[in-house]
């Protein structure tokens, strides 16, 4: 059952939406992360039975996406979610720079998730909250720890200094690496969720989607 909106959840209304940006205005200006969150971008390929999903639509929804160049979440999901929106014209995308909007962006969140990023809105025309995809998709979580893992042991006999600098950039190739993966994994999740959303009551909307914290058992 979906949560209650807040009254300021009001605040993401059209004139709101409209005051976003574009996939490639939003790469213009990124400043930390630019390069492999263009790699991704470029390298992930929407496959054609997901992007039937938001093709054969009825009519357009509006996605605006709330992401940060500095996570690395975002860099793994942001330019593939963005990559979808891109590749149907059934999607109005606006993007926000999270930092910029974070009254609006909390109150998309469930309170003891305030400030976790990125997120992504569907909605209808009118406006109506389909799907609130929060962070990545929940079944990436078991590569990320292996990713985690693997990077872990391989610098384990470094300096703390160096682990912390080795990592970060290891990190950073690993999610490059397997853009193509990775942003499968992502669109499947995102795309069943909008699929499910606009399947069901929309008295049961928004319905939320990616991961969850605490995790679940």
């Amino acid at each position: 059952m979906a949560e209650v909106a807040s009254a300021q959840d009001i605040q993401l209304n059209r004139k709101k939406f409209d005051q976003g940006m574009t996939s490639q205005q939003y790469i213009d200006q990124i400043k930390v992360n630019k390069d492999p969150f263009v790699a991704i971008y470029e390298t992930v390929q929407v496959p054609a039975e997901l992007l039937s999903v938001f093709n054969g639509l009825s009519e357009p929804l509006n996605l605006a996406v709330f992401t940060a160049d500095w996570c690395g979440d975002a860099m793994s999901t942001t330019p593939v979610i963005l990559k979808l929106a891109d590749s149907t014209p059934n999607i109005s995308l606006q993007v926000f720079n999270r930092d910029d909007e974070l009254e609006l962006s909390n109150s998309l969140l469930p309170e003891h998730r305030a400030g976790t990023v990125p997120i992504f809105v569907v909605m209808d025309k009118a406006m109506n909250q389909a799907v609130r995809f929060i962070e990545t998709a929940s079944s990436l979580v078991p590569n990320i720890d292996a990713m985690d893992a693997a990077i872990e042991q391989e610098t384990a006999g470094l300096s703390e200094a160096d682990q912390r600098r080795v990592r970060r950039g290891r990190r950073t190739s690993y999610r490059v690496e397997r853009a193509q993966e990775w942003g499968e994994v992502i669109l499947k999740e995102f795309s069943g969720l909008v699929a499910d959303a606009l399947a069901g009551s929309p008295q049961d909307r928004p319905i939320y989607g990616g991961t969850k914290w605490p995790p679940e058992d």
